[in-house]
């Protein structure tokens, strides 16, 4: 069973790839019909649908309601009502404090595969609710993923949601949202597989966040290296 699923995903991945939807969709539906798998064995292929949905065809919003529904699967609970989204993001934000330098560096490494798979959809989904302009889900999304750093551990996805929270807290205070994206690059060093996000880690900080406190001209080689870094491990 493990081969066979192993062997199907990387056809979808693969296919997806290429682009060839028909192909990927044939291989995917055998995967996602398969009642003996569980919902975090399914991942790779809800991924790709999502990723289909959201970059290949550019709908950013139909991609963030897939990744909602496929987080509720994997038990990361999101209300699905509109006004009590809202209620949840504005709730979070508040509620969610600067960490020190040093409860930053004393996190364990989150191990949890399901915590996890939900990192990887969350990271997404939030940059598809920036891009439509889904100013609740993307403070529900940014927030939890911050939450779970603190409670759960670092995953090489907390550099860039640290980064992407301060986003939201720059609207309030340049400094806290620079704080916000300094916790984020510490968090790079801390995560092995740091390097993989360090591209978007730079772009969110340093396009997004410090020019709103640093001098314009002091972010430009802090970009160019996130782009090198990009072009590197092929975060494009």
């Amino acid at each position: 069973r493990e081969v066979s699923l192993e062997l199907f995903s990387l056809i979808v991945e693969a296919h997806f790839s290429l682009a060839n939807v028909d192909k990927m969709k044939v291989y995917g539906d055998e995967v996602l019909q398969q009642s003996t798998l569980t919902e975090l064995e399914k991942v790779r292929v809800y991924s790709c649908n999502i990723s289909l949905v959201g970059g290949t065809m550019n709908k950013a919003q139909e991609a963030v309601e897939m990744s909602i529904a496929v987080l509720r699967k994997l038990d990361c609970k999101f209300p699905e009502n509109k006004l009590l989204q809202g209620r949840m993001a504005l709730s979070s934000v508040a509620i969610t404090k600067l960490p020190t330098e040093k409860e930053i560096a004393d996190l364990p490494i989150m191990k949890d595969p399901s915590r996890k798979a939900c990192m990887d959809i969350m990271v997404n989904a939030a940059t598809y609710s920036h891009h439509c302009n889904n100013v609740f889900a993307f403070m529900m999304l940014t927030t939890r993923m911050v939450q779970w750093t603190m409670k759960y551990g670092v995953d090489v996805y907390s550099a860039p949601a640290f980064a992407l929270f301060g986003m939201i807290k720059k609207l309030s205070s340049y400094t806290k949202g620079a704080n916000y994206a300094d916790r984020g690059l510490q968090l790079l060093d801390i995560c092995t597989e740091g390097k993989i996000t360090e591209s978007r880690t730079a772009y969110l900080s340093w396009f997004m966040v410090y020019p709103c406190s640093e001098p314009i001209d002091s972010t430009l080689k802090h970009l160019l290296h996130g782009y090198k870094v990009g072009m590197e491990v092929g975060d494009v």
